[in-house]
């Protein structure tokens, strides 16, 4: 017989009422690990849960709290077919919240009040997400508070990139998504490299700017943030213990800062944020002092912050329902966390041989660094055994071909990332988008 997840779920680790449960969320997407990881947060509360994709063998679809997937078109290849099956499935169906658990939250956004007039849905204004979204724009939002980030400037043109450039530095577009878009350049010649593949691309023509950005001495910390309405309603912070693919941690451990509360309430105020937002930001041991480099209109990969006591993703179900919100304790210190398959993937992308990456696997299953003292964010086999699939599937693709791990990181990004086109493209969508792909609807 198969029981509710009331049942199976100890309430402990929900402050949801018995009223409360089954609420109905759709994710926005389920290939990211951040959509996997929102699923097994919010599985603890109980909530019944949907996701849509194009991929049928998507990360987030292997998993027993998710009751339903929906095959959509690529949102970011093609926004306006997305959009009319979202606003299908809308009509067809009954959600409480709709959660926008990467970047689609850039398309859901533009059309906001349209859709929250169909479900919940925690997001800003456009106007405050294109200014986080960018990461040009979020540079002059950090100057706007006086808040600290690494020596940057923007240009426009070959001639200013090569000008500009001191090295080592981090060339950025303005719009990248788990590395994709952003090169570190140690030299003259790996700067023509770059500086050849932007001109290519049409991106050094005078109207984008890129960002030429010093590297801040210190180590890799994340932010993950709730707001409601310009206010700060709970935050969680963690230092990566060991980075992979585009520079994201594949090992964490939960830590407290409390100037950085400070300026993310800031922050919060400034923009009149609602709804979820990470950040990434350089913490330098010696000197304490923070650089923030980049931050996202999402929630991000939030496991960390479930075992460290806050969950975020139960937050933004109650900021898209309008919910009152209660204080919430600060989260525990030292919680840590890994994935070995993104471990693994990490290595592979680097171009380890399969020996490395059983050795690898040997470490993993001794606890060794980083694994140690830690629990995997993604494989939890004792609450959902179906996380095991993908582990296994992904795992032996990588000992068979490590080289596979390339299209595979590729494959999966271009799933969820916004791309300079997609932005553009939709930037150009019609106002009155929803209400035409609403009359489409039978």
């Amino acid at each position: 017989m198969h029981l509710p997840l009331a049942t199976v779920i100890p309430c402990a680790f929900s402050s949801f009422t018995f009223a409360e449960m089954y609420l109905r969320v759709l994710l926005s997407e389920g290939a990211s690990l951040s959509a996997r990881q929102a699923i097994s947060a919010l599985a603890r509360t109980g909530a019944w849960i949907e996701i849509c994709d194009p991929d049928p063998l998507c990360l987030g679809r292997l998993s027993r709290f998710v009751r339903a997937w929906h095959r959509c078109p690529p949102w970011n290849h093609d926004p306006t077919a997305y959009l009319r099956f979202l606003v299908r499935r809308l009509d067809v169906q009954r959600y409480d919240v709709l959660l926008a658990t990467h970047d689609q939250a850039f398309l859901l956004s533009r059309f906001r009040d349209e859709l929250r007039r169909r479900v919940g849905l925690a997001l800003p204004t456009f106007a405050a997400l294109e200014r986080v979204q960018s990461k040009a724009e979020f540079l002059k939002v950090l100057d706007e508070l006086g808040l600290p980030h690494p020596l940057t400037v923007l240009v426009r043109s070959r001639a200013e990139l090569e000008s500009k450039s001191s090295f080592p530095c981090y060339i950025k577009l303005p719009h990248s998504t788990a590395g994709c878009g952003v090169w570190l350049v140690r030299d003259k010649g790996e700067l023509s490299t770059v500086a050849d593949r932007l001109q290519a691309a049409g991106f050094l023509g005078g109207s984008l700017q890129i960002l030429v950005q010093s590297p801040a001495p210190g180590g890799l910390r994340t932010i993950q943030a709730v707001y409601q309405h310009g206010g700060l309603v709970a935050a969680h912070l963690s230092c990566a213990r060991a980075q992979g693919v585009g520079g994201s941690a594949y090992a964490r451990e939960s830590v407290l800062d409390p100037r950085v509360i400070e300026h993310l309430a800031a922050l919060g105020t400034h923009l009149g944020w609602h709804g979820g937002l990470c950040m990434d930001y350089i913490y330098d041991h010696e000197t304490g002092h923070v650089s923030y480099i980049d931050a996202n209109p999402r929630p991000g990969e939030l496991m960390n912050a479930t075992l460290s006591g806050l969950n975020l993703a139960e937050l933004l179900v109650r900021v898209s329902l309008d919910r009152e919100i209660h204080p919430r304790c600060t989260p525990h210190a030292g919680v840590r966390t890994h994935s070995v398959v993104m471990g693994l993937m990490a290595l592979a992308h680097e171009g380890a041989t399969r020996r490395r990456l059983l050795a690898e696997l040997r470490r993993a299953w001794r606890g060794s660094v980083p694994y140690d003292a830690s629990q995997d964010e993604i494989t939890r086999p004792r609450e959902d055994m179906l996380s095991v699939i993908p582990a296994i599937y992904l795992t032996t693709r990588l000992l068979v071909r490590p080289s596979a791990a390339q299209r595979l990181v590729a494959r999966t990004v271009d799933n969820y990332s916004l791309s300079e086109a997609a932005a553009e493209t939709i930037r150009r969508l019609p106002s009155d988008l929803v209400g035409a792909c609403q009359s489409l609807v039978p």
